[in-house]
């Protein structure tokens, strides 16, 4: 069964929300949020990675989630875009990631959705690019998040957050500034100036 395949996948993770900088949910779910409801968004490209037999290289995906209350208490109305590039086994292999049912670390924020599925799952158009202290991701029409990484005192230097043991991300998560718009489904935003952290990670499952 598609559940029981192995899979894995590595590539780049961007994350924001409405919250000032820090996002106090991104180091507990229990914490409460800048606001009483999380606007968040997440950017994946997948750089590597396969799917039983399936490549998952240079696939790339957006979930979009709105939380009203602490997280923890779950009722997320989420969204997912998977990359209209992929083909029908590709487009598998992520509809199962993203959803948790082929385990890894989505199936532990999958929970907290409502029903523990996404409202609306589309293909589309997505694109993604990186420099040096900047990550885009876009859905034309959509969805768009940009993120530009923080300046330290070292003016050379990322400012990073380590040891949180973070579901999604990796050991590093580098701390930035983002602005991040969403329409669709009924959902709807502009934040500028808020929350973003990028890392690179690895998952697997089941």
């Amino acid at each position: 069964m598609a559940q029981d395949l192995k899979w894995w996948a590595e590539g780049d993770l961007l994350d924001a929300c409405n919250c000032d900088l820090l996002c106090p949910c991104h180091v507990s779910f229990h914490q409460k949020a800048t606001h009483d409801t999380c606007e968040a968004i997440w950017g994946v490209n997948i750089q590597r990675g396969e799917w039983g037999q399936t490549p998952l290289d240079g696939l790339k995906a957006v979930i979009v989630a709105l939380a009203p209350g602490l997280m923890i208490e779950g009722g997320w109305t989420s969204l997912l875009y998977i990359d209209d590039k992929a083909t029908p086994a590709q487009e598998e292999a992520l509809t199962s990631i993203f959803s948790g049912t082929s385990g890894g670390p989505w199936s532990r924020l999958a929970v907290f959705f409502t029903d523990g599925k996404y409202k609306a799952v589309s293909r589309a158009t997505i694109a993604f690019s990186k420099q040096q202290r900047t990550r885009h991701i876009e859905v034309p029409g959509i969805a768009k998040l940009d993120i530009e990484a923080i300046r330290s005192v070292n003016p050379d230097e990322e400012v990073k957050l380590i040891n949180l043991r973070n579901v999604i991300h990796g050991n590093e998560h580098v701390l930035a500034n983002s602005t991040h718009t969403v329409d669709d489904q009924g959902i709807k935003w502009e934040n500028v100036g808020k929350n973003g952290l990028y890392s690179t990670f690895r998952w697997d499952g089941p």
